[in-house]
């Protein structure tokens, strides 16, 4: 915590004495960064999606055996898949996750018996991804977990009014950039995974 005081101690310094402009300071020397208004938000932005993230993941896979993107594929097929099964480019498209990433959790799933994949029969290509009793079960005793998760890690510092400010910030991103980058919002965006 004092690194990180420190460090914006010397921005705010380095502010101070360089002209902002178009929320980047421009220093005397060439070098340009982020006001600290902007940086703050943008890096407060990354780190809390990534803290969040990693905490409900890791609270996942030690109290059920499952990480976060493991239950966000059970969430998909047994809250918002009509009779529990998608096609596999249906959940992939949901999925924050590259293809590849998406079949790996699918397999792994498939391997508990948590999900179970089948052809399609109208094209030969296509493979229905679908929640299984044990799944479903599964599904059930995690949710509860991440609800109170999500509740004590986010939903509880903010007010109501906020979360729908939270909500529409990073709904008008999203599409901000689903729009720059050509891809549908309800695509997933490319990733870099291995």
């Amino acid at each position: 915590m004092g690194a990180s005081k420190s460090l914006r101690n010397k921005v705010e310094m380095t502010t101070a004495a360089s002209p902002v402009v178009g929320g980047v300071v421009e220093r005397p020397d060439g070098i340009r960064h982020l006001s600290p208004q902007r940086a703050g938000a943008f890096l407060g932005l990354l780190r809390v999606g990534d803290m969040l993230e990693h905490r409900l993941s890791e609270d996942l896979e030690s109290r059920h055996g499952i990480n976060l993107r493991s239950f966000e594929v059970l969430l998909f097929l047994a809250a918002f898949a009509p009779a529990g099964q998608l096609r596999m480019s249906e959940l992939t498209s949901e999925a924050p996750l590259s293809q590849s990433r998406v079949s790996r959790l699918v397999a792994d799933l498939e391997a508990r018996g948590l999900v179970k994949r089948t052809p399609a029969e109208t094209d030969g290509r296509g493979v229905w991804v679908s929640i299984t009793d044990r799944g479903i079960e599964k599904f059930k005793t995690a949710q509860e977990t991440h609800l109170e998760d999500l509740d004590r890690w986010l939903f509880s510092h903010l007010t109501d009014t906020e979360v729908d400010q939270l909500g529409d910030v990073t709904q008008r991103l999203m599409r901000s950039l689903s729009d720059e980058i050509g891809i549908r919002q309800d695509e997933s965006p490319p990733t870099h995974e291995p």
